[in-house]
């Protein structure tokens, strides 16, 4: 059967029905209201009655209005009542509470046999056990990543309702040949956004003007998450609530084909894959970029029965894990992206035409359903390509010169539990160290460090984790060309070329322990912040009122234990609770975050300063704002927040742009400013912040953000000039190769920090990773107190860097603080907290907030 010109029959009473459903001045122009059925679904399809169309459920037409997640939701829970063909589960909830869902879609039979297929699965992607003889092909198709790419919800209604109802005996065959998994709203919090904004605002008649209010969505928008995150990026990290869910059901089903449904501009066509040579990745064999041929096949056909516009091999990528359309392809699937031109309402102009939302939704509900067919069709060598994915996996990492990773640090459980959460729920097998060793330097010890095999399954997955890229040939790259988590956590791991002490496997994340250690305290709490969760404790105390020092300088206790710079202080006297109600408190934070607090009992130390040196000093309790509105960046913003609030357990105050010059900024402490466009910024607003700053606030800013800074006299920073390129001629069919070269994106760069200075309380290494997403460039500022990581002369760097741009960066400087009367400006580069796993930088913008008032150099007497 091909997808072609829609003209269907339908019973008589379900045709009636919907044509009631239709407003008069609608049906006049739209055949998706006039006819549903016949518009939407392929020729001849004959539907079952007794199954309700979305249209007869919701009471509109498809197409006519944005459907809300909670109506999303109710219909497929009607649909799981009704039909013997459909199974939906509750895998999670979004941070806004609204449900995340699975639909399963599959013949009674095969529904009824559910678990087993599942557990077949599992034998599919394990390299020594035979291909099932029996086994389903399973297609996932996944709608809504970025909330305001609606089109995909709406699909995901009709292909779940015609999977349904539809008594042809094709379908039937898929149904007996297949499980089709549907997540239709991967991203409801962002979905409800935009859909409530389309609603908001649509005309009647609708007005395709693209200026309209309906087509131009304030900040946010609907693409990112609750914390502003892109989900599509957050496969590999699994930093948000959103996307663990979804992880762990992957893993249950490891689909042979994942369509990933997005949108992109007005005017555009319709994209699907294979995508460029170029930007497959090094990691993956040939065989699963050709898949993408066989699946492009069924797609093309769909399109042409429709007339609709398409093209391939273009723009977008194949290279890194982070995407939903990729994940798939790490794990011997065939994994997808397609994009429509979006709409953004019910109707736009566009270069093509008016652009019509249910025009754009047939297309979706054409991939999907054409999706389906090819994993049926091509289901033989779908196994074959899953199965030899797998077995090569273990012959690559034969070849590959290191034999083990080894992570993990006593003085960081909480990221050290962390990490290993991350590979566990990526199915990468991880083993109990099973003695004490040191590798590059480093020490490792039994159960605060584990090692991961390279030789497994799931060697190319766990290499994207803690390798750096493979090399790259520049070329016009959609993303980043780099991705590693490892560096990014900021946590001790090495790589071995021969085996390391390795025992059993390990199934589950250890608990955390945490609590007073050493009874109640006579005189002082110490909380060490080498330790990622003491972070939160240290928040939780703040917002207690409890009175809190830290030290600027070493000192060891009695004891022998060692404390380093950056050890938070928490004195017995002084404090609004007694001794015993103190240790309650404490002592309970302690244990609810896995972070262990040492208890004192006296303030003179057996090395080092006392606890009563002017090198332990009172913190300020911090009050954050956060710079958030039209023209922000919204995820590099959202990773701030997301920081605060998770990380530090501190609220911050969230302040449009113009408000900067009405609102009391005397109450803040801290400002936060991320990459944006301020040119909106009125004159008052730069005036006010500078009154601050000079009055003892520090202003937090990075990219975009920290060069306006620069350029409003906020911050004394320099930025390096780019070299100007030599005037040459260039062919005009070069223009974005050229920029793809030229440009900065996603880079990481190995840089040194000043462990004595407040920003870097908490690390180790002097060593440290980066990540450079921008051409932004510092010079180093001429008092050398204030560079706090330099990028190294001769930095290692992971992903495509142009020998000019690199020859820019080397040596710069990537965070610094600038003095600015009683207050400072902290300056990054880029994004320290990037994608909310940089946790190595983040714990920069962290101490930026907690020693916000101690991070001026002293002055010299005369100054």
């Amino acid at each position: 059967m091909t997808l072609c010109k829609h003209l269907a029959r339908v019973a008589a009473p379900a045709a009636l029905a919907l044509a009631l459903l239709a407003t008069p001045a609608l049906a006049q122009t739209r055949p998706s209201v006039a006819d549903p059925v016949g518009y939407y679904f392929p020729q001849g399809a004959t539907l079952d009655p007794a199954i309700p169309s979305p249209q007869q459920f919701l009471g509109y037409p498809i197409g006519s209005r944005y459907t809300r997640h909670d109506r999303l939701v109710a219909y497929f829970e009607q649909l799981a009542k009704v039909s013997d063909r459909v199974q939906i589960e509750h895998i999670g909830q979004s941070y806004e509470g609204r449900p995340l869902v699975l639909l399963t879609l599959s013949s009674p039979a095969n529904l009824a046999r559910r678990e087993s297929i599942k557990a077949q699965r599992q034998q599919l992607v394990d390299p020594a056990a035979p291909i099932p003889a029996d086994a389903p092909a399973v297609a996932w198709l996944a709608y809504s990543v970025h909330g305001n790419e609606t089109s995909g919800g709406e699909a995901a209604l009709l292909t779940a309702y015609y999977l349904a109802a539809s008594q042809d005996a094709e379908t039937r065959r898929w149904l007996d040949q297949a499980v089709v998994v549907i997540d239709p709203a991967q991203n409801p919090d962002g979905r409800d956004r935009a859909a409530n904004w389309h609603n908001a605002w649509g005309s009647n008649p609708a007005s395709s003007d693209p200026a309209d209010r309906e087509h131009v969505e304030p900040f946010p928008g609907g693409r990112f998450n609750h914390y502003l995150t892109d989900l599509n990026r957050d496969w590999l990290a699994i930093g948000q609530e959103d996307t663990r869910p979804k992880i762990n059901h992957f893993h249950q089903w490891y689909p042979n084909v994942q369509i990933d449904f997005h949108e992109m501009g007005k005017d555009s066509t319709y994209y699907f894959e294979p995508s460029p040579e170029s930007m497959e990745s090094p990691l993956l064999p040939k065989s699963s970029f050709q898949a993408n041929h066989w699946l492009a096949r069924f797609h093309a056909q769909a399109l042409d029965g429709l007339g609709s516009l398409y093209y391939t091999g273009e723009t977008f990528d194949n290279f890194s894990p982070i995407f939903g359309s990729t994940y798939p392809d790490f794990h011997g699937a065939v994994g997808v992206t397609v994009e429509q031109a979006s709409s953004r309402g019910l109707v736009q102009e566009s270069v093509n035409g008016p652009l019509h939302f249910d025009f754009t939704i047939r297309n979706q509900l054409a991939i999907g359903l054409a999706s389906v067919r090819g994993a049926v069709e091509d289901k033989d060598r779908l196994f074959a390509l899953q199965k030899d994915f797998f077995k090569s996996a273990l012959k690559q990492a034969a070849d590959y010169g290191v034999r083990d990773w080894v992570f993990g640090d006593a003085a960081d459980p909480a990221l050290s539990r962390r990490l290993l959460s991350l590979l566990l729920q990526h199915r990468i097998d991880v083993r109990e160290l099973s003695r004490e060793l040191t590798v590059d330097g480093k020490r490792y010890l039994p159960g605060s460090a584990w090692v991961v095999p390279a030789r497994q399954p799931q060697f190319r997955l766990a290499h994207a984790i803690f390798e750096f890229t493979p090399p790259v040939e520049g070329d016009v790259f959609y993303n980043g060309t780099s991705y590693a988590v490892a560096p990014a956590y900021g946590l001790q791991y090495a790589a071995s070329r021969s085996a390391l002490p390795a025992g059993a496997a390990v199934t589950a994340v250890p608990a955390a322990e945490g609590g007073v250690v050493g009874g109640a305290a006579g005189y002082a709490y110490t909380v060490d912040l080498r330790d990622f969760g003491a972070y939160r404790v240290v928040g939780d105390l703040h917002r207690a009122g409890i009175r809190l020092r830290a030290a600027f300088a070493p000192f060891q206790s009695a004891g022998e234990t060692a404390h380093g710079r950056g050890t938070v202080v928490v004195p017995v006297a002084g404090q609004s609770l007694d001794a015993a109600a103190l240790h309650a408190q404490i002592d309970r934070l302690g244990r609810e975050h896995g972070v262990r607090i040492q208890a004192l009992a006296t303030g003179r130390s057996t090395a080092g300063v006392d606890l009563g040196s002017d090198n332990v000093r009172a913190l300020r309790s911090p009050a954050i704002a956060l710079v958030m509105g039209e023209g922000v960046s919204a995820p590099e913003i959202g990773s701030a927040w997301f920081a605060f609030d998770q990380h530090l357990g501190l609220p911050s105050s969230k302040l449009e742009p113009a408000q900067l010059g009405r609102v009391d900024l005397s109450r803040y402490t801290s400002i936060v400013l991320a990459g944006g466009n301020y040119a909106a910024v009125p004159e008052a607003a730069v005036k006010a912040l500078k009154d601050w700053v000079a009055a003892g606030g520090s202003l937090v800013t990075w990219g975009s953000g920290a060069r306006w800074a620069v350029e409003q006299g906020l911050a004394t920073a320099a930025i390096k000039p780019g070299d100007k390129p030599a005037v040459e001629r260039l062919d005009f069919g070069s223009q974005r190769d050229v920029f793809a070269l030229r440009r900065v994106s996603g880079n990481i760069l190995s840089a040194d920090i000043d462990l004595s200075h407040p920003l870097a309380f908490g690390l180790q290494q002097r060593a440290i990773h980066v990540n450079k997403e921008s051409g932004l460039v510092f010079e180093a500022n001429p008092n050398a107190y204030l560079n706090v990581v330099r990028i190294d002369d001769k930095p290692r760097v992971n992903g495509y860097l142009s020998e000019a741009n690199l020859k820019r960066v080397a040596g710069s400087t990537f965070a610094q603080v600038v003095p600015a009367g009683q207050g400072n400006v902290v300056v990054f580069a880029d994004d320290p907290v990037h994608r909310k796993y940089w946790h190595g930088t983040e714990r920069l913008l962290l101490n930026a907030v907690l020693f916000g008032n101690h991070l001026n150099p002293i002055r010299q007497r005369g100054e």
